[in-house]
């Protein structure tokens, strides 16, 4: 039985957010239709071969499915006794709604804060305010071990704030976006973050106490197999990657692409550099001059083993994986 990771997306939103470059919508009423084409794509699929490892259920806003819906989508999944992650909005979060989740198998909780500045939140048209992000984030630790939020960084005229200490202490990971991309590879990473040293900068963007990393994100961040299902969710399977298009109501599978195996090199050193684990020196032969002017500059750390970007690193991965494929 191979390992798959899984990702359903629910596209929809109270509000979409000027942002989010996500696929999504805010006509709720059609999320019935929806969910019917999603369980008939997951039914659809052959798990035969498959142990499922993970499940993701991102957005949009699957918070705003009732756990009904959710447990119809879960009927249509093998068992997993992994990670089995629900994306929440803080406004969108009750009690009622936690303890279902628990019952229907869910464990993990990532609530999309984004910031712990009401102004910040004003900008960023969030339809919750830190009152609510803070109840939101009590409520989720009452019934889950296992709570991720998401904040944004870098936002033009506003500063990072640092959550509170009682926050901290309830939560396990925290992904910190910036608000610009550089290119299609990685995230700036410039403006400064500032968080106690127990959350440890596993990925990039990502902070996690030890033994809390995102069990799905590092199938992704690894190389793993993942299946995604739902409007414009990606997947790579069988060296093959291809996902579905974006017309939420009439998605279907495009793109398929065969990797190459220049292909898996590349993405193996770009995503390797990501990690604070880095990238095995087996990857980079011939690249003994390169590797040497990069550790003398402070951008990267050279083990008996692997190649790990420092945090001066971090903030020009794209240069470093240029130089090194």
């Amino acid at each position: 039985m191979k390992p798959l990771a899984v990702y359903v997306h629910i596209p929809f939103c109270e509000k979409r957010c000027g942002y989010c470059d996500f696929v999504s919508c805010t006509q709720t009423q059609n999320i019935d239709a929806y969910l019917e084409n999603l369980r008939a794509e997951i039914c659809a699929f052959d798990f035969s071969h498959y142990a499922v490892k993970t499940i993701y259920i991102g957005g949009g806003t699957p918070s705003l499915l009732s756990p009904k819906q959710l447990e119809s989508l879960l009927n249509c999944l093998p068992t997993c006794n992994g990670e089995v992650t629900l994306e929440a909005n803080p406004n969108s979060l009750t009690e009622v709604n936690c303890k279902a989740y628990r019952r229907i198998g869910i464990n993990r909780l990532s609530l999309g804060v984004q910031s712990f500045d009401l102004a910040t939140l004003r900008s960023l048209g969030r339809l919750h305010d830190v009152k609510q992000a803070i109840a939101a984030i009590k409520l989720a630790h009452k019934y889950f071990d296992n709570v991720s939020i998401d904040l944004i960084k870098d936002i033009p005229e506003h500063a990072f704030v640092v959550p509170p200490q009682e926050v901290l202490a309830m939560i396990k990971h925290i992904s910190i976006y910036s608000l610009t991309k550089n290119d299609q590879c990685v995230l700036d990473t410039d403006e400064p973050v500032n968080l106690p040293p127990e959350f440890i900068r596993y990925e990039v963007s990502n902070y996690a106490r030890q033994g809390y990393e995102s069990q799905h994100n590092l199938v992704y961040w690894t190389g793993g197999e993942y299946i995604g299902f739902g409007a414009g969710a990606h997947s790579l399977l069988n060296n093959q990657r291809f996902c579905n298009s974006s017309q939420i109501m009439n998605y279907r599978r495009e793109n398929v692409q065969e990797r190459t195996a220049e292909d898996i090199h590349a993405e193996q050193v770009m995503l390797g550099l990501r990690l604070r684990s880095g990238v095995a020196l087996n990857l980079l032969p011939n690249k003994e001059q390169e590797l040497k002017m990069l550790a003398e500059h402070g951008f990267v750390k050279i083990t008996p083993t692997h190649v790990i970007a420092t945090d001066a690193g971090l903030k020009v991965l794209n240069q470093l994986w240029l130089k090194l494929v």
